[in-house]
């Protein structure tokens, strides 16, 4: 496995050492994008991603894909600049953010980490941060199975994005979930 991932766009190349993206078929949808690169090619290439312009990326798949941003907004996050070369880190602001993006009465975020114990912990936290429902924190398993609706990303990167996921629940249905499951008895 490589360290990194070349990104084409519009004649420059720059490389990738963190991505987390939804893929489908031959297109890749980036939910935080790290690159690594001349100050020029990063300028290029980010401006490019920010005006909603798709780039091919390999070293994900056998052949290239086409890697576009998701809907919203894009922040950078880090801009360091390291001898000659810099790194960037973009990302979906809406999904990063410490509350839950609603959209209607569906809710969404991006956790990731080393193993699931830790993307179950993030999603705890996440999930608590957005509701005045007290949650305990040996319910963790339970509303990943029953509330949260989990969907694997794929990641690249260093060992905290091991695993990426995005988590989506229903606003309206949270409360009544948990007092069904304390009422059957799956929580205590």
């Amino acid at each position: 496995m490589h360290d990194y991932l070349t990104i084409r766009s519009n004649g420059f190349v720059t490389y990738c050492d963190g991505l987390i993206a939804s893929i489908e078929a031959d297109q890749a949808r980036a939910y935080l994008l790290s690159l690594v690169g001349s100050p020029a090619q990063i300028q290029a290439t980010s401006a490019h991603f920010y005006n909603g312009g798709f780039s091919r990326i390999s070293g994900i798949e056998p052949t290239p894909l086409e890697l576009g941003r998701t809907p919203g907004t894009i922040r950078s996050i880090r801009a360091r600049k390291i001898g000659d070369v810099v790194n960037k880190v973009l990302i979906s602001a809406e999904q990063f953010e410490r509350k839950a993006q609603h959209t209607e009465t569906t809710c969404s975020v991006i956790v990731f980490g080393e193993d699931m114990a830790a993307v179950k912990q993030q999603a705890h936290h996440r999930l608590d941060n957005s509701t005045t429902m007290p949650l305990k924190p040996e319910w963790r398993d339970w509303l990943w199975d029953e509330v949260l609706q989990p969907e694997r990303l794929y990641s690249f990167g260093n060992p905290h994005l091991r695993q990426a996921w995005k988590i989506s629940w229903q606003e309206e249905a949270l409360e009544e979930r948990i007092l069904e499951g304390i009422r059957l008895g799956y929580l205590g």
